[in-house]
Formats: structure tokens, sequence, C-alpha cells
């Protein structure tokens, strides 16, 4: 007699949706332990794992779920760590359904697999039970060079995860208040909590990680000033200098970019802990007014719609210049868009902004599109509808079209770059075009998920520890030096 498989997926608690809107209180909830371990014993535990095959950083996903599956969180969390940095983040916001998920063959009957739930829930546990657990690597032992991490983004982190768990002293600067990068300042609370990353920054500092926030390396410190200090310098600052539409009246009040507009209600958010490192204006969240409209349909977007709905707008519209099949965002927040109230016009693009007398925002005018052939992403490009111009009043408009690297560290430190600002980097190693000095995430790469980012920084890791032993034990600390400012005191706070 065969055996008798479960295709259906455990169900995920969710918050209620008439609580979403009055707070900014995580939606998914997670599994509790019944609830992973069984949804883990539906894995088939396949010879050949195909949702390790569709992880861009390879995790041990099979092997791990069999140990939960068994009851051994301990094992399960333990294992993923050795590929997976943030196990916490990505089992939150990954894309599953185009990742592991996606690759799983339960879904060709059935429902794959949660597997970004179940690696939630370990690296959840984990966070409560670091006295349990061996958090360093099997080859960890002390070394002496010195690494420094430019940026506390995913892959700043991520490289950090694997440098410490050998054995290297690491430091990492961070230009923002707090360390996390876009997950901190971009992520909104309610999809990721600022909490959950706090948990792998404490993971990180048991690991003798030191953090260092408020630093802007390539303004407060130079890059020729870390390499004088430390024995080798990696660069995760991500892409976040946010994209503009660069059309009439974005300069008026009532238009925000994305980025802006989320760093200013995740601070509001976190007021307490940032009263003395953020100027009071930086901490108040948007008065966004009635009508919000949204200008892109990506993750962002999704993010930026959603928090206008809690800040209280009763009307927010996405609009985006391509039908809803070639949306880029996650259908999962689209989903939850929708859900909240959030509306969509598609095939529809921002021409200008139209403000009153006094610099407000009171209207936006569009332009229809129809899809046009193929352009250089393979999608229909989107073309404008002669004669089509209409006008929508808004109270707010959020700009949610992309980000680029900033260019001050490269330009200042001598980094070779592409000609849209990214870092020329060896793709096995992450070798930047100066000795001792790696880089990779979204910096390197352009806009992608915080997995390609843990990716990356892995290869890092790997070839910085090749590059450092290969070196020996280092070179002497930093000799004094007159200079019109004191970098020691940055590099020593």
């Amino acid at each position: 007699m065969g055996q008798t498989y479960r295709w259906d997926q455990v169900p995920l608690r969710q918050l209620p949706l008439e609580a979403r809107l009055a707070t900014f209180a995580e939606v998914n909830q997670g599994y509790t332990y019944e609830e992973a371990v069984l949804e883990a014993q539906r894995c088939l535990q396949c010879p050949s794992p195909a949702c390790q095959d569709g992880c861009p950083n390879g995790n041990p996903i099979r092997d791990f779920i069999d140990l939960l599956a068994e009851g051994d969180l301990a094992g399960a969390i333990e294992l993923d760590w050795t590929r997976n940095a943030l196990p916490s983040c990505t089992g939150r916001v990954c894309a599953w359904e185009l990742q592991c998920e996606g690759f799983c063959v339960m879904g060709e009957r059935g429902d794959p697999i949660r597997i970004g739930a179940l690696e939630r829930f370990i690296a959840d546990w984990a966070a409560e039970n670091l006295h349990l657990l061996q958090l360093v690597d099997t080859e960890y032992r002390p070394r002496a060079q010195r690494v420094a991490v430019v940026g506390a983004g995913p892959a700043g982190l991520a490289v950090s995860h694997f440098l410490a768990r050998k054995g290297y002293p690491v430091t990492v600067f961070e230009a923002w208040a707090l360390p996390g990068g876009v997950m901190a300042y971009g992520i909104p609370e309610y999809v990721l909590p600022q909490q959950v990353i706090d948990r792998e920054v404490a993971r990180l500092e048991a690991l003798g990680v030191e953090f260092r926030t408020g630093v802007r390396v390539g303004r407060d410190l130079t890059l020729d000033e870390l390499l004088q200090t430390y024995d080798a310098v990696f660069v995760g600052t991500g892409a976040n200098e946010p994209a503009t539409l660069g059309i009439p009246g974005e300069e008026l009040e009532g238009v925000w970019t994305a980025k802006e507009f989320l760093m200013r209600v995740q601070a509001s958010q976190m007021a307490d802990r940032l009263a003395d490192r953020l100027p009071a204006e930086e901490m108040s969240p948007p008065r966004v007014g009635r009508r919000v409209a949204v200008v892109g349909a990506g993750n962002t977007a999704m993010d930026a719609a959603r928090t206008a709905r809690r800040l209280g707008a009763d009307e927010v519209t996405v609009v985006y210049r391509r039908d809803e099949a070639q949306s880029p965002s996650r259908p999962v927040e689209i989903d939850h868009a929708k859900t909240e109230g959030v509306r969509f016009q598609y095939l529809v693009n921002p021409v200008r902004f139209l403000g009153d007398e006094a610099g407000r925002l009171r209207a936006m005018e569009l332009i229809r599109m129809e899809l046009g052939p193929p352009d250089g992403s393979g999608r229909p490009r989107p073309v404008p509808v002669p004669g089509s111009e209409f006008q929508m009043p808004v109270d707010t408009v959020i700009v949610a079209v992309g980000y680029a690297p900033e260019r001050e560290l490269a330009a200042r430190g001598g980094l070779a770059t592409t000609s849209w600002g990214g870092l020329v980097v060896d793709e096995a190693t992450g070798a930047t075009s100066r000795p001792g000095v790696f880089a990779a995430g979204d910096c390197v790469t352009g806009a992608k998920t915080v997995i390609h980012a843990i990716a990356g920084a892995r290869r890092a890791a790997e070839a910085m520890e090749r590059y450092l032993e290969a070196r020996g034990a280092g070179h002497a600390v930093w000799p004094p030096a007159p200079q019109t400012r004191d970098p020691q005191a940055l590099l020593r706070r």
C-alpha cells in the first residue's frame, strides 16, 4: 500500500484585516512548533532537491527541513547558518514563489512546502535560544587580521556573519542610525519588524562583531583610512539613491520618493530609540491627506501604498505604466495591498504634477499607455496614447520607480564602476579594482533581493578568507599622523 501524502499546506495565520490598518504590527504571524513540524513532515526529502536549485544561495533546505521534522531545532538552524546569514529575514521577505517554493515538486500536484515559514520558525526559535546553540563555524579559530565592513545592510551583515564565525574581528560602519540597511529603513514593520533585525544584529555581536552607526564612509572616513587600519574591507552599501521621474512638479510639497517616505515612517515608529540620533523633523510621520497615489508597481511601491493606508489615507491608488501581468511585485504583496483597500490603475504614466499657489501638490496629470513590441527587458514596451491625458486629484504622490547605487564612496575611494554606478567586481570573488577591497549586494548587481545579497556576500567572504590567509598575520596598527580631523576617533568610537 502506497504512502499517503498531505498535499495541502498547513495554513498560516495572519493579523485580522480589521486590526491591520490600525497598527504597524506584523501581518504574517508564523507557525507554532506543532504547525511547523507538521508542515516539515510533508517534505518528500527528494534525493536531488529542486528547492535548493531554486534558491540563489543554495540553502540546505531539504536537510534543515528534515531536522525540523524530527524536532531537532538546534541542528536545523546551525545547518542553515552554514549558508544563510539572515534566516529570520529571508524567512519573511524572500520571493519563495519564484525561488525555493516555486521549484518544490510538491507543487506539481498540490501545495509546495512553505519553506519560508519553516525557515522563519527555526530562526525565530534560535533568537530566543542562542545559549543552546553553537554560533561559530567548525573551522573557528581566533584570527589576527581585522576586517572593516561598509554598510550594515543584508550584504554587510552577511559577510560579517561568515567571517566572524571563522574568528575574524569585524567592525561594521553604517551611515544610518541603526544597523539593517534597507531592511531597517525601507521595509515596513508589518513586513519585517525591526526587532527581528535587532536579534540578528545581537547574534552577530555575540560573535564579536562591532557596529559603529552614524558613520558615512566616503565622507566621514575614507577608504584609504580604513585600509591603513584594517587588513581587508568589504563594501556593501546597497543601491540607495532613489530614481526620479524627471517630470515637471516633482519639487512640489507632497511629492515624495519612496525612500524618503518610508524612512520617515520607520523613524517615527522608532522615535524613542532615535531621539538622540536624528533631527525631530525626520522622526515625524508624513501627512498624507485623504488621496494618495503611488507611482510604480514593485515591492517598494506596495510597501508605500500599504503604509499610506495605515497613515490614514482613504484612497490609495497604485499607477503603473504596464499591465498587472508585467508588475515586478510579488503576487503576495499585491494581494495584501488589495485586501487592505489599495486600488490599481494600469497602463497609465505620470507626465506632470500640478500644484496650488502655495506650492502644494493638488493633482497629477497622467497619459494612457498601450503595450508595444518587447523592450530590452523582454517585456512589452509601454507606448503613450496621443491625446489621452487626464488629471487625478491627489494630496500626496510617492514615487517608487527604482534605486541606483550612491557614487560618493566609489569616486573618492578610486573604485571602478559601471556606467550606471555599480561597482566592478570579479563575479566569483567579489574583488574590486583595489587590492584588499571586496564588494557584493545591490551596489554591485543593482536592486535585487536579500538572498541575492547574502549569496554574493558569502562568495566574497570565502575569497576574503583566502586573501587574508595569504597575507599572514596582518600589518601593524595605523600610525598617528597630523591631519585636520581625527578619523581614528571614528574608528574607535
